[in-house]
């Protein structure tokens, strides 16, 4: 590290959150260590934070809640900023003409465009892109018209055209379940129809790959599976878009598509893109979605690791300084990442699954049993 990262000093919004969490703890692995303030509109939540001071704000959907932020970025001498959640990825993207420190986000349209997972999906398919096929429920009525255009097709998913965390998204095999389930979150979530889309079910591999990029130039990316899902079984569909068990890997195809994805948004991307994938049936990747302006709260301890940091890329990269990357496309080498709730993510290699951990041979102890 030059002797201007002894200026660092970061803004982490969601204190408290896992989310949050993940990001300090990749913050306090730099040497010198940042200094980091935390602000969050939850109090109870704010009291999680790992970060050396804290303020408690307005809600984001507050019109002063960027009022407040640039209270603190003053009073704190911010000079980095890093959002854990789209709404106040959106926020910042909004207001970015009132900071005067880089942001280092992807440009307005493409915060909404990604925003959007319907538009989104429209916007890679125009440009030969694979993504799953989808349409758009303008009501419940449309719904027999689109289960009709993938006759035969079996399984379809079904979720909601905003929002994280795999949010309303439930597999569904004709249109009554689909307008069933649409219903339900209508009646008690207060969403509308036209809120949902259904579209080609794939069953295949879940990659997530995270890229930091800085005036068009790729710093680095991490090509991630997800081997089983954080509370998956409490989710209908099994599925969830936070891992409890994942694992880095060499995905030239999948990896291929997300960066062919980020150019297509943007001639000249800057900030981070985690690109979210699944394989259809015949093994091909689709992109399901895409986060921009964030880092993933599932798998921020992976994107750490190593000497090529990605969190301290974009640190650096907001900051103007020199980088330098060894490993641009990510490890090559298998590394696991556990988690679960109330435990801090661990993350060891392959060779080491089960090192140290003792081993009973259930046969023998019955065979000793009088």
């Amino acid at each position: 590290m030059n002797k201007k990262m002894r200026r660092i000093r970061v803004l982490i919004t969601g204190a408290g959150s896992g989310a949050s969490g993940n990001l300090i703890r990749a913050l306090k692995s730099l040497n010198p260590r940042p200094h980091v303030v935390g602000l969050n509109d939850d109090p109870f939540t704010l009291e999680l934070s790992l970060a050396e001071r804290n303020y408690l704000s307005p809600k984001p959907t507050s019109d002063l809640f960027v009022n407040a932020m640039l209270e603190v970025v003053r009073r704190e001498q911010i000079n980095v900023i890093m959002p854990t959640d789209d709404q106040v990825v959106k926020v910042l993207s909004d207001s970015r003409d009132r900071f005067t420190i880089e942001l280092l986000l992807p440009r307005y349209e493409t915060v909404d465009l990604c925003q959007d997972k319907h538009k989104l999906n429209m916007f890679l398919r125009r440009r030969g892109i694979r993504v799953p096929q989808t349409y758009l429920v303008r009501s419940l009525r449309d719904l027999d018209r689109i289960f009709a255009r993938f006759s035969g097709a079996g399984v379809l998913w079904c979720r909601a055209r905003h929002g994280s965390r795999s949010l309303a998204a439930f597999p569904v095999a004709t249109a009554e379940q689909a307008r069933t389930w649409i219903t339900q979150w209508c009646n008690f979530q207060g969403m509308e129809a036209s809120d949902f889309t259904v579209g080609e079910y794939l069953p295949g591999r879940h990659f997530l790959i995270q890229s930091v990029w800085l005036n068009g130039s790729l710093l680095r990316a991490q090509s991630t599976e997800f081997l089983d899902y954080f509370a998956g079984g409490n989710n209908p569909s099994g599925v969830f878009s936070l891992s409890g068990l994942a694992k880095t890997v060499v995905a030239t195809e999948a990896l291929k598509v997300a960066l062919d994805a980020v150019r297509a948004l943007e001639q000249h991307p800057s900030g981070t893109f985690c690109v979210e994938l699944r394989e259809s049936g015949d093994g091909w990747p689709a992109i399901t979605e895409i986060n921009a302006g964030r880092f993933p709260s599932g798998i921020t301890s992976f994107l750490a690791m190593g000497s090529d940091n990605m969190v301290a890329l974009f640190v650096s990269a907001a900051l103007g300084q020199p980088i330098t990357v060894t490993d641009q496309y990510g490890s090559a080498l298998e590394y696991y990442l556990v988690r679960d709730v109330d435990a801090l993510p661990q993350i060891f290699p392959a060779a080491d699954v089960l090192q140290g951990v003792c081993r009973i041979d259930p046969g023998q102890v019955a065979n000793e049993v009088p």
